[in-house]
């Protein structure tokens, strides 16, 4: 949100990508498909030394696999859940902790507490302490290991088959939020969809632009009263900050730049210092409805990652607790 005037001033176009986004080692997150490798602490009987390492081999699956994520989008996971088949304490000196572990990877939609596709691997080895061998366990997992291309594949394509499913249920939702304010998350929800859904892509950018609008004017209100209020107690600076954040685009920008006038009239027939403030302007060379897609991702990212932990605080008892 805080970023929405510099994006307006900076003329970054979109980063479409073809159907083959997978190779492209693209690493904008929204718009493709992606998953975060997540240890939920319902995953009991992992230590709490080696679910970093666990963490980071499922980001290498997913990464070596042409879809991995830094968790913009936290709906889709790749998760685990690891069985200590066997356990024994070796006829050694000194005497050792031997294991053998069943590690099962799921990739799931986590706020539709579906499993989109499964696999599992068998790990063994040995350590002084249990803990230790539990991570030389982990440490042995082959993330190259054939059976996850499929799994990853597996996943991928579910998560395309959601979206092209459910395109009407993902563009009424985010009318719905709109319409109780919440444009932060309906844009999430609308630009979050794959670019290799097509067909729901496009439909969804058409509405972000519009849902991004209705933002963009709720926000210029609020910037204007700051702006009034800030300049009736003659507080030209925190006048200027409010107006500088009011992009052509916003209905009120008119307004803006009448204030804006009335400020640099004042001041100078105070005999005070120009103002050297100006109002933001569109250079007509570049795309606008481009710009205001792009504007509407990052406020969905920046909704995603400061303000909206809470919605993303998934119950993972469906997975774990069953």
């Amino acid at each position: 949100m805080k970023r929405i005037s510099i994006l307006f001033l900076a003329l970054i176009a979109l980063p479409f990508v073809s159907l083959s986004q997978n190779s492209q080692g693209k690493t904008d997150d929204m718009g493709r498909v992606a998953l975060t490798a997540f240890v939920p602490e319902q995953a009991e009987g992992i230590p709490a030394s080696a679910r970093q390492l666990l963490q980071g081999k499922m980001q290498q699956i997913a990464v070596q696999n042409g879809i991995g994520g830094s968790g913009s989008n936290p709906r889709f996971f790749i998760v685990p859940m690891v069985n200590v088949l066997t356990k024994e304490i070796t006829p050694t000196a000194p005497p050792m902790h031997a294991l053998t572990l069943e590690v099962v990877f799921y990739i799931v939609d986590a706020s539709n507490q579906t499993i989109f596709s499964q696999t599992s691997i068998t790990v063994k080895a040995v350590g002084a302490s249990e803990d230790k061998a539990y991570i030389a366990g982990l440490k042995n997992l082959n993330v190259k290991a054939g059976q996850f291309k499929g799994f990853v594949e597996t996943g991928k394509t579910k998560i395309m088959e959601f979206y092209n499913s459910q395109c009407d249920v993902v563009m009424k939702g985010a009318q719905a939020l709109a319409g109780q304010k919440k444009y932060e998350e309906a844009l999430f929800g609308l630009l979050s969809v794959p670019d290799v859904c097509r067909e729901c892509f496009d439909k969804c950018m058409d509405l972000s632009i519009e849902i991004y609008k209705q933002y963009a004017n709720y926000k210029c209100t609020e910037y204007m009263a700051g702006a009034k209020a800030s300049w009736a107690a003659m507080n030209s600076d925190k006048a200027a900050e409010f107006l500088g954040k009011i992009t052509p685009d916003m209905e009120c920008y008119p307004q803006a730049v009448q204030l804006t006038e009335e400020i640099t009239q004042k001041m100078l027939a105070d005999g005070a210092n120009v103002w050297t403030f100006k109002m933001k302007q569109y250079d007509d060379s570049v795309d606008k409805e481009k710009l205001m897609i792009q504007a509407g991702k990052d406020v969905a990212v920046s909704w995603a990652y400061w303000g909206a932990s809470a919605n993303f605080n998934w119950d993972w008892n469906w997975l774990y607790k069953k």
